[in-house]
Protein backbone atom coordinates (compact mmCIF):
# COMPACT_ATOMS: atom_id res chain seq x y z
CA UNK A 1 0.00 0.00 0.00
CA UNK A 2 1.44 3.37 -1.01
CA UNK A 3 2.16 6.06 1.57
CA UNK A 4 -0.34 8.37 -0.14
CA UNK A 5 -3.13 5.80 0.04
CA UNK A 6 -2.32 5.03 3.69
CA UNK A 7 -2.40 8.74 4.51
CA UNK A 8 -5.76 9.14 2.80
CA UNK A 9 -7.26 6.21 4.66
CA UNK A 10 -6.03 7.46 8.02
CA UNK A 11 -6.68 11.17 7.49
CA UNK A 12 -8.99 12.82 10.04
CA UNK A 13 -11.42 13.74 7.27
CA UNK A 14 -11.63 10.14 6.04
CA UNK A 15 -12.02 8.79 9.58
CA UNK A 16 -14.74 11.31 10.40
CA UNK A 17 -16.63 10.56 7.19
CA UNK A 18 -16.32 6.81 7.64
CA UNK A 19 -17.45 6.93 11.26
CA UNK A 20 -20.41 9.15 10.36
CA UNK A 21 -21.59 6.90 7.53
CA UNK A 22 -21.17 3.78 9.67
CA UNK A 23 -23.34 5.44 12.30
CA UNK A 24 -25.93 6.32 9.65
CA UNK A 25 -25.99 2.80 8.23
CA UNK A 26 -25.97 1.24 11.69
CA UNK A 27 -29.03 3.19 12.86
CA UNK A 28 -30.97 2.50 9.66
CA UNK A 29 -30.19 -1.24 9.84
CA UNK A 30 -31.00 -1.30 13.56
CA UNK A 31 -34.47 0.06 12.82
CA UNK A 32 -34.99 -2.53 10.09
CA UNK A 33 -33.74 -5.47 12.17
CA UNK A 34 -34.87 -4.55 15.69
CA UNK A 35 -38.03 -2.53 14.97
CA UNK A 36 -38.99 -4.19 11.72
CA UNK A 37 -42.79 -4.03 12.14
CA UNK A 38 -42.91 -1.74 15.16
CA UNK A 39 -41.57 1.51 13.67
CA UNK A 40 -43.60 2.29 11.84
CA UNK A 41 -46.39 -0.22 12.32
CA UNK A 42 -47.98 -1.76 9.20
CA UNK A 43 -50.00 0.90 7.36
CA UNK A 44 -52.82 0.57 4.86
CA UNK A 45 -50.79 2.46 2.23
CA UNK A 46 -48.46 -0.52 2.21
CA UNK A 47 -51.41 -2.80 1.56
CA UNK A 48 -52.27 -0.77 -1.54
CA UNK A 49 -48.79 -0.49 -3.02
CA UNK A 50 -47.50 -3.95 -2.12
CA UNK A 51 -50.64 -5.70 -3.32
CA UNK A 52 -50.39 -4.14 -6.79
CA UNK A 53 -46.73 -5.08 -6.97
CA UNK A 54 -47.49 -8.64 -5.84
CA UNK A 55 -50.25 -9.08 -8.42
CA UNK A 56 -48.05 -7.70 -11.18
CA UNK A 57 -45.30 -10.16 -10.25
CA UNK A 58 -47.85 -13.00 -10.60
CA UNK A 59 -50.19 -11.96 -13.37
CA UNK A 60 -48.62 -9.00 -15.17
CA UNK A 61 -51.57 -6.83 -14.14
CA UNK A 62 -52.02 -4.18 -11.46
CA UNK A 63 -55.62 -5.23 -10.89
CA UNK A 64 -56.25 -6.11 -7.23
CA UNK A 65 -59.68 -7.35 -6.21
CA UNK A 66 -59.18 -6.17 -2.63
CA UNK A 67 -58.62 -2.55 -3.70
CA UNK A 68 -61.34 -2.31 -6.32
CA UNK A 69 -63.30 -5.27 -7.63
CA UNK A 70 -64.20 -3.45 -10.86
CA UNK A 71 -60.99 -1.93 -12.21
CA UNK A 72 -57.32 -1.17 -11.75
CA UNK A 73 -56.61 1.45 -9.11
CA UNK A 74 -54.85 4.38 -10.80
CA UNK A 75 -54.11 6.78 -7.97
CA UNK A 76 -50.32 6.39 -8.11
CA UNK A 77 -47.73 5.97 -10.91
CA UNK A 78 -46.46 2.38 -11.06
CA UNK A 79 -42.68 2.88 -10.80
CA UNK A 80 -42.30 1.76 -7.19
CA UNK A 81 -44.67 -1.17 -7.70
CA UNK A 82 -42.69 -2.30 -10.73
CA UNK A 83 -39.50 -2.28 -8.66
CA UNK A 84 -41.15 -4.33 -5.90
CA UNK A 85 -42.57 -6.75 -8.48
CA UNK A 86 -39.08 -7.32 -9.89
CA UNK A 87 -37.78 -8.05 -6.38
CA UNK A 88 -40.60 -10.53 -5.76
CA UNK A 89 -39.81 -12.25 -9.04
CA UNK A 90 -36.19 -12.67 -8.01
CA UNK A 91 -36.50 -13.43 -4.31
CA UNK A 92 -40.10 -14.38 -3.67
CA UNK A 93 -42.69 -12.48 -1.69
CA UNK A 94 -42.76 -11.41 1.94
CA UNK A 95 -43.80 -8.32 3.86
CA UNK A 96 -40.28 -8.19 5.30
CA UNK A 97 -38.59 -8.06 1.90
CA UNK A 98 -40.91 -5.23 0.89
CA UNK A 99 -39.60 -3.13 3.74
CA UNK A 100 -36.03 -4.19 3.03
CA UNK A 101 -36.35 -2.58 -0.40
CA UNK A 102 -37.13 0.78 1.20
CA UNK A 103 -34.28 0.31 3.67
CA UNK A 104 -31.71 -0.30 0.92
CA UNK A 105 -33.03 2.58 -1.16
CA UNK A 106 -32.75 4.87 1.85
CA UNK A 107 -29.14 3.78 2.43
CA UNK A 108 -28.49 4.53 -1.23
CA UNK A 109 -30.04 7.96 -0.85
CA UNK A 110 -27.75 8.66 2.11
CA UNK A 111 -24.70 7.62 0.07
CA UNK A 112 -25.66 9.99 -2.76
CA UNK A 113 -26.33 12.76 -0.21
CA UNK A 114 -22.75 12.28 1.01
CA UNK A 115 -21.52 12.74 -2.56
CA UNK A 116 -23.56 15.94 -2.79
CA UNK A 117 -21.98 17.18 0.44
CA UNK A 118 -18.41 16.31 -0.52
CA UNK A 119 -18.82 18.01 -3.89
CA UNK A 120 -20.27 21.17 -2.36
CA UNK A 121 -18.21 21.98 0.74
CA UNK A 122 -14.68 21.78 2.06
CA UNK A 123 -12.98 21.96 5.47
CA UNK A 124 -14.98 22.72 8.58
CA UNK A 125 -18.07 23.48 6.51
CA UNK A 126 -18.02 19.93 5.15
CA UNK A 127 -17.67 18.49 8.66
CA UNK A 128 -20.56 20.63 9.90
CA UNK A 129 -22.62 19.62 6.88
CA UNK A 130 -21.97 15.95 7.66
CA UNK A 131 -23.13 16.36 11.26
CA UNK A 132 -26.26 18.11 10.02
CA UNK A 133 -26.80 15.32 7.50
CA UNK A 134 -26.88 12.83 10.36
CA UNK A 135 -29.37 15.06 12.14
CA UNK A 136 -31.61 15.24 9.05
CA UNK A 137 -31.37 11.61 7.95
CA UNK A 138 -31.63 10.07 11.43
CA UNK A 139 -34.67 12.07 12.47
CA UNK A 140 -37.63 9.79 13.34
CA UNK A 141 -39.56 11.39 10.48
CA UNK A 142 -36.79 10.46 8.06
CA UNK A 143 -36.11 6.99 9.47
CA UNK A 144 -39.79 6.15 9.04
CA UNK A 145 -39.47 6.20 5.26
CA UNK A 146 -36.55 3.77 5.47
CA UNK A 147 -38.79 1.08 6.97
CA UNK A 148 -42.14 1.39 5.24
CA UNK A 149 -43.11 0.04 1.83
CA UNK A 150 -43.92 3.41 0.31
CA UNK A 151 -42.15 5.19 -2.52
CA UNK A 152 -40.49 8.03 -0.57
CA UNK A 153 -37.13 6.25 -0.34
CA UNK A 154 -37.10 5.62 -4.08
CA UNK A 155 -37.97 9.07 -5.30
CA UNK A 156 -35.73 10.72 -2.68
CA UNK A 157 -32.83 8.67 -4.04
CA UNK A 158 -33.71 9.81 -7.57
CA UNK A 159 -33.95 13.45 -6.49
CA UNK A 160 -30.61 13.30 -4.69
CA UNK A 161 -28.99 11.64 -7.68
CA UNK A 162 -30.55 14.32 -9.88
CA UNK A 163 -29.05 17.04 -7.67
CA UNK A 164 -25.62 15.41 -7.77
CA UNK A 165 -25.75 15.22 -11.57
CA UNK A 166 -26.69 18.89 -11.77
CA UNK A 167 -23.90 19.86 -9.37
CA UNK A 168 -21.47 18.09 -11.73
CA UNK A 169 -22.80 20.25 -14.57
CA UNK A 170 -24.89 17.44 -16.07
CA UNK A 171 -28.11 19.43 -16.05
CA UNK A 172 -29.85 17.35 -18.69
CA UNK A 173 -29.12 14.17 -16.74
CA UNK A 174 -30.49 15.82 -13.61
CA UNK A 175 -33.67 16.77 -15.47
CA UNK A 176 -33.94 13.26 -16.93
CA UNK A 177 -33.89 11.77 -13.42
CA UNK A 178 -36.61 14.17 -12.28
CA UNK A 179 -38.74 13.22 -15.30
CA UNK A 180 -38.15 9.54 -14.64
CA UNK A 181 -39.21 10.00 -11.01
CA UNK A 182 -42.60 11.17 -12.33
CA UNK A 183 -43.29 7.49 -13.02
CA UNK A 184 -42.80 6.89 -9.28
CA UNK A 185 -44.72 9.82 -7.79
CA UNK A 186 -46.35 13.05 -8.91
CA UNK A 187 -44.14 14.88 -6.38
CA UNK A 188 -41.58 15.10 -9.18
CA UNK A 189 -43.32 18.30 -10.28
CA UNK A 190 -41.73 20.26 -7.41
CA UNK A 191 -38.26 19.36 -8.63
CA UNK A 192 -38.80 20.98 -11.99
CA UNK A 193 -38.20 24.25 -10.10
CA UNK A 194 -34.37 24.19 -10.37
CA UNK A 195 -34.54 23.53 -14.09
CA UNK A 196 -37.12 26.24 -14.67
CA UNK A 197 -34.80 28.71 -12.92
CA UNK A 198 -31.82 27.36 -14.89
CA UNK A 199 -33.56 27.89 -18.24
CA UNK A 200 -34.72 31.37 -17.21
CA UNK A 201 -31.20 32.28 -16.09
CA UNK A 202 -29.65 31.02 -19.33
CA UNK A 203 -32.15 33.03 -21.37
CA UNK A 204 -31.55 36.22 -19.38
CA UNK A 205 -27.78 35.81 -19.58
CA UNK A 206 -27.91 34.66 -23.21
CA UNK A 207 -25.80 31.67 -22.31
CA UNK A 208 -25.78 28.36 -24.14
CA UNK A 209 -26.56 25.04 -22.50
CA UNK A 210 -24.50 22.12 -23.77
CA UNK A 211 -26.07 18.65 -23.59
CA UNK A 212 -23.80 15.65 -23.96
CA UNK A 213 -24.72 12.57 -25.97
CA UNK A 214 -25.16 10.42 -22.86
CA UNK A 215 -27.34 13.07 -21.26
CA UNK A 216 -29.46 13.22 -24.39
CA UNK A 217 -29.86 9.45 -24.23
CA UNK A 218 -30.92 9.71 -20.58
CA UNK A 219 -33.51 12.34 -21.53
CA UNK A 220 -34.87 10.11 -24.28
CA UNK A 221 -35.13 7.14 -21.90
CA UNK A 222 -36.87 9.28 -19.29
CA UNK A 223 -39.31 10.67 -21.84
CA UNK A 224 -40.05 7.15 -23.10
CA UNK A 225 -40.79 6.13 -19.50
CA UNK A 226 -43.17 9.07 -19.07
CA UNK A 227 -44.75 8.29 -22.46
CA UNK A 228 -45.22 4.66 -21.44
CA UNK A 229 -46.97 5.76 -18.27
CA UNK A 230 -49.08 8.17 -20.32
CA UNK A 231 -50.23 5.35 -22.61
CA UNK A 232 -51.06 3.26 -19.55
CA UNK A 233 -53.15 6.16 -18.22
CA UNK A 234 -54.97 6.50 -21.55
CA UNK A 235 -55.81 2.79 -21.44
CA UNK A 236 -57.39 3.27 -18.00
CA UNK A 237 -58.47 6.88 -18.39
CA UNK A 238 -61.83 6.50 -16.64
CA UNK A 239 -60.27 5.00 -13.53
CA UNK A 240 -57.44 7.56 -13.65
CA UNK A 241 -59.93 10.42 -13.77
CA UNK A 242 -61.90 9.04 -10.83
CA UNK A 243 -58.80 8.44 -8.72
CA UNK A 244 -57.34 11.86 -9.49
CA UNK A 245 -60.60 13.51 -8.47
CA UNK A 246 -60.33 11.64 -5.18
CA UNK A 247 -56.68 12.63 -4.71
CA UNK A 248 -57.29 16.31 -5.46
CA UNK A 249 -60.34 16.38 -3.22
CA UNK A 250 -58.19 14.97 -0.41
CA UNK A 251 -55.35 17.44 -1.01
CA UNK A 252 -57.66 20.43 -1.40
CA UNK A 253 -59.32 19.53 1.88
CA UNK A 254 -56.35 21.37 3.40
CA UNK A 255 -55.05 24.79 2.44
CA UNK A 256 -52.65 24.81 -0.51
CA UNK A 257 -49.07 24.93 0.81
CA UNK A 258 -50.47 25.01 4.34
CA UNK A 259 -52.15 28.39 3.85
CA UNK A 260 -50.60 31.79 4.57
CA UNK A 261 -47.87 30.50 6.97
CA UNK A 262 -46.72 27.96 4.41
CA UNK A 263 -46.73 30.43 1.53
CA UNK A 264 -44.85 32.96 3.66
CA UNK A 265 -42.19 30.40 4.54
CA UNK A 266 -41.89 29.26 0.94
CA UNK A 267 -41.55 32.77 -0.47
CA UNK A 268 -38.92 33.66 2.13
CA UNK A 269 -36.95 30.53 1.26
CA UNK A 270 -37.23 31.21 -2.48
CA UNK A 271 -35.55 34.51 -1.80
CA UNK A 272 -32.35 32.66 -0.82
CA UNK A 273 -31.49 31.17 -4.24
CA UNK A 274 -32.62 34.34 -6.00
CA UNK A 275 -30.31 36.40 -3.79
CA UNK A 276 -27.50 33.92 -4.47
CA UNK A 277 -28.00 34.39 -8.21
CA UNK A 278 -27.76 38.15 -7.84
CA UNK A 279 -24.72 38.07 -5.55
CA UNK A 280 -22.69 35.39 -7.34
CA UNK A 281 -23.99 36.10 -10.85
CA UNK A 282 -23.88 32.41 -11.69
CA UNK A 283 -26.10 29.36 -11.56
CA UNK A 284 -23.87 27.11 -9.51
CA UNK A 285 -23.52 24.96 -6.40
CA UNK A 286 -25.06 27.27 -3.81
CA UNK A 287 -28.11 28.03 -5.95
CA UNK A 288 -28.74 24.40 -6.87
CA UNK A 289 -28.57 23.26 -3.26
CA UNK A 290 -31.01 25.97 -2.21
CA UNK A 291 -33.47 25.33 -5.05
CA UNK A 292 -33.58 21.60 -4.32
CA UNK A 293 -34.06 22.44 -0.65
CA UNK A 294 -37.01 24.67 -1.47
CA UNK A 295 -38.48 21.92 -3.67
CA UNK A 296 -38.35 19.41 -0.81
CA UNK A 297 -40.04 21.88 1.54
CA UNK A 298 -42.75 22.75 -1.00
CA UNK A 299 -43.47 19.03 -1.33
CA UNK A 300 -43.83 18.70 2.45
CA UNK A 301 -46.00 21.82 2.78
CA UNK A 302 -48.41 20.74 0.06
CA UNK A 303 -48.38 17.02 0.81
CA UNK A 304 -50.61 17.16 3.91
CA UNK A 305 -49.29 13.74 4.86
CA UNK A 306 -47.09 12.78 7.79
CA UNK A 307 -44.94 10.52 5.60
CA UNK A 308 -43.75 13.68 3.82
CA UNK A 309 -42.44 15.33 6.99
CA UNK A 310 -38.98 13.91 6.25
CA UNK A 311 -38.80 16.40 3.38
CA UNK A 312 -38.58 19.31 5.83
CA UNK A 313 -35.38 17.74 7.18
CA UNK A 314 -33.80 17.15 3.79
CA UNK A 315 -34.95 20.52 2.50
CA UNK A 316 -33.53 22.59 5.35
CA UNK A 317 -30.32 20.53 5.32
CA UNK A 318 -29.80 21.39 1.65
CA UNK A 319 -30.61 25.05 2.31
CA UNK A 320 -28.01 25.14 5.09
CA UNK A 321 -25.47 23.61 2.69
CA UNK A 322 -26.39 26.24 0.12
CA UNK A 323 -25.84 29.07 2.61
CA UNK A 324 -22.52 27.57 3.72
CA UNK A 325 -21.40 27.18 0.11
CA UNK A 326 -22.42 30.77 -0.57
CA UNK A 327 -20.42 32.09 2.39
CA UNK A 328 -17.37 30.09 1.28
CA UNK A 329 -17.52 31.65 -2.17
CA UNK A 330 -17.61 35.19 -0.80
CA UNK A 331 -14.42 37.23 -0.44
CA UNK A 332 -15.70 40.32 1.37
CA UNK A 333 -16.36 39.87 5.12
CA UNK A 334 -19.90 41.29 5.16
CA UNK A 335 -21.49 38.89 2.64
CA UNK A 336 -19.40 36.02 4.00
CA UNK A 337 -20.76 36.55 7.51
CA UNK A 338 -24.20 37.21 6.05
CA UNK A 339 -24.15 33.73 4.49
CA UNK A 340 -23.15 32.21 7.82
CA UNK A 341 -25.97 34.07 9.57
CA UNK A 342 -28.50 32.72 7.07
CA UNK A 343 -27.06 29.23 7.59
CA UNK A 344 -27.53 29.64 11.34
CA UNK A 345 -31.17 30.69 10.94
CA UNK A 346 -31.83 27.75 8.64
CA UNK A 347 -30.15 25.44 11.13
CA UNK A 348 -32.66 26.57 13.76
CA UNK A 349 -35.46 25.55 11.39
CA UNK A 350 -33.80 22.18 10.77
CA UNK A 351 -33.51 21.63 14.52
CA UNK A 352 -37.21 22.36 14.91
CA UNK A 353 -38.41 19.94 12.24
CA UNK A 354 -36.07 17.08 13.14
CA UNK A 355 -38.14 15.94 16.12
CA UNK A 356 -41.09 18.29 16.51
CA UNK A 357 -44.32 17.06 18.05
CA UNK A 358 -47.17 16.20 15.70
CA UNK A 359 -50.41 14.60 16.77
CA UNK A 360 -50.50 11.93 14.08
CA UNK A 361 -46.85 10.88 14.21
CA UNK A 362 -46.11 11.09 17.94
CA UNK A 363 -47.85 7.76 18.74
CA UNK A 364 -45.60 6.05 16.18
CA UNK A 365 -42.24 7.40 17.32
CA UNK A 366 -39.75 4.73 18.44
CA UNK A 367 -39.13 4.18 22.11
CA UNK A 368 -37.29 1.65 24.27
CA UNK A 369 -40.43 -0.38 25.02
CA UNK A 370 -40.70 -1.32 21.34
CA UNK A 371 -37.59 -3.46 21.66
CA UNK A 372 -39.36 -5.81 24.07
CA UNK A 373 -42.56 -6.36 22.10
CA UNK A 374 -43.99 -7.24 18.70
CA UNK A 375 -46.65 -5.41 16.78
CA UNK A 376 -48.37 -8.78 16.36
CA UNK A 377 -47.08 -11.98 17.97
CA UNK A 378 -45.81 -14.54 15.46
CA UNK A 379 -48.32 -17.02 16.88
CA UNK A 380 -51.21 -14.76 15.82
CA UNK A 381 -49.84 -14.38 12.31
CA UNK A 382 -49.40 -18.16 12.08
CA UNK A 383 -52.97 -18.65 13.30
CA UNK A 384 -54.34 -16.50 10.49
CA UNK A 385 -52.12 -18.26 7.95
CA UNK A 386 -53.42 -21.64 9.11
CA UNK A 387 -56.97 -20.33 8.77
CA UNK A 388 -56.34 -19.06 5.23
CA UNK A 389 -54.90 -22.45 4.23
CA UNK A 390 -58.31 -24.05 4.93
CA UNK A 391 -60.33 -21.65 2.77
CA UNK A 392 -62.03 -22.74 -0.46
CA UNK A 393 -61.19 -20.81 -3.62
CA UNK A 394 -62.90 -17.41 -4.01
CA UNK A 395 -63.67 -17.11 -0.30
CA UNK A 396 -63.46 -13.44 0.66
CA UNK A 397 -61.86 -12.19 3.87
CA UNK A 398 -61.76 -8.60 5.09
CA UNK A 399 -59.05 -7.26 7.39
CA UNK A 400 -60.66 -3.83 7.45
CA UNK A 401 -57.93 -2.40 5.19
CA UNK A 402 -55.83 -2.06 8.31
CA UNK A 403 -52.34 -2.69 6.94
CA UNK A 404 -51.99 -6.28 8.16
CA UNK A 405 -53.14 -7.65 4.80
CA UNK A 406 -49.56 -7.54 3.53
CA UNK A 407 -48.58 -10.43 5.80
CA UNK A 408 -50.89 -12.78 3.90
CA UNK A 409 -50.85 -12.02 0.16
CA UNK A 410 -48.90 -15.17 -0.72
CA UNK A 411 -51.17 -17.29 1.49
CA UNK A 412 -54.29 -16.10 -0.30
CA UNK A 413 -52.70 -16.66 -3.70
CA UNK A 414 -51.74 -20.22 -2.75
CA UNK A 415 -55.34 -21.29 -2.10
CA UNK A 416 -57.16 -19.00 -4.53
CA UNK A 417 -59.05 -17.15 -1.78
CA UNK A 418 -59.33 -13.34 -1.82
CA UNK A 419 -58.58 -10.68 0.74
CA UNK A 420 -60.91 -7.75 0.54
CA UNK A 421 -61.56 -4.33 1.95
CA UNK A 422 -64.88 -3.66 3.63
CA UNK A 423 -65.57 -0.62 1.44
CA UNK A 424 -66.57 -0.76 -2.20
CA UNK A 425 -63.06 0.41 -3.12
CA UNK A 426 -60.18 2.39 -1.67
CA UNK A 427 -61.79 5.62 -2.87
CA UNK A 428 -65.47 4.75 -2.35
CA UNK A 429 -66.97 3.55 0.92
CA UNK A 430 -70.42 2.57 -0.32
CA UNK A 431 -71.93 0.29 -1.37
CA UNK A 432 -70.10 -1.81 1.20
CA UNK A 433 -68.85 -5.24 0.21
CA UNK A 434 -70.29 -8.47 1.49
CA UNK A 435 -67.50 -10.79 2.63
CA UNK A 436 -67.37 -14.28 4.09
CA UNK A 437 -65.01 -13.62 7.00
CA UNK A 438 -63.77 -10.68 9.00
CA UNK A 439 -60.34 -10.90 10.63
CA UNK A 440 -59.65 -8.23 13.23
CA UNK A 441 -56.00 -8.01 14.21
CA UNK A 442 -55.60 -5.51 17.01
CA UNK A 443 -52.50 -4.20 18.77
CA UNK A 444 -51.75 -1.70 21.48
CA UNK A 445 -49.47 -0.04 18.96
CA UNK A 446 -52.34 1.08 16.73
CA UNK A 447 -52.88 4.83 17.31
CA UNK A 448 -56.36 5.42 18.70
CA UNK A 449 -57.19 7.86 15.90
CA UNK A 450 -57.25 5.00 13.37
CA UNK A 451 -60.46 3.64 14.91
CA UNK A 452 -62.53 6.24 13.06
CA UNK A 453 -61.79 4.37 9.83
CA UNK A 454 -63.20 1.10 11.20
CA UNK A 455 -66.80 1.80 10.25
CA UNK A 456 -67.75 -1.82 9.45
CA UNK A 457 -68.67 -2.83 13.01
CA UNK A 458 -65.23 -4.23 13.94
CA UNK A 459 -63.32 -1.27 15.39
CA UNK A 460 -59.79 -1.59 16.67
CA UNK A 461 -59.47 -0.81 20.36
CA UNK A 462 -55.68 -0.48 20.44
CA UNK A 463 -55.40 -3.55 22.66
CA UNK A 464 -53.09 -6.54 22.43
CA UNK A 465 -55.96 -8.91 21.71
CA UNK A 466 -54.35 -10.62 18.72
CA UNK A 467 -56.39 -11.67 15.69
CA UNK A 468 -60.06 -12.60 15.95
CA UNK A 469 -61.63 -14.52 13.08
CA UNK A 470 -65.37 -14.06 12.57
CA UNK A 471 -67.58 -15.92 10.10
CA UNK A 472 -70.08 -13.47 8.61
CA UNK A 473 -73.60 -14.25 7.51
CA UNK A 474 -75.18 -12.74 4.43
CA UNK A 475 -75.26 -8.94 4.67
CA UNK A 476 -72.00 -8.68 6.57
CA UNK A 477 -73.35 -9.44 10.09
CA UNK A 478 -71.57 -11.79 12.43
CA UNK A 479 -73.04 -15.26 12.25
CA UNK A 480 -74.55 -16.56 15.48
Amino acid sequence: MSELRRALLLSPDALFTTASMLLFAGVVLFVRLALGMEFPIPWNDETAFISQAFEFSRTGSFYVYGLNSERVVMWMPPGFMLLLAAVYKLFGYSFEISRWVSCLLYLGGGAVALLVLRHSLQGWRRHLGLLLMLMAFLSPYSLAISNIARMESLYSLLFMFSLFAALKGRYALGLALVLLSATVHFNAVYFLLPYGVLVGWKILRRESLVIGSWELLALVIALLGVLGYGLYVVKHIHGFWQDMQFQFAYKLGSAVMGGRPGWTLLLMLLGIPLLQLLLHRRFATECLLSLYGVAFIAMALNGHNMWYYFAFNLGFWLLVLGALASSAAMVKPLPKWGGLLVAGLLLLQLSHYVNRNTGEFDPLKPNRSMLARDFLPASEIDKVRAFIATLPANTSVSFGYSGVESYFFADFAAVGARWSGSAHSVIQVFPARSVDYRVLCDSEMFPAYLAIYDWDGFPRKSQDSGCTITRLSEGGKAAP
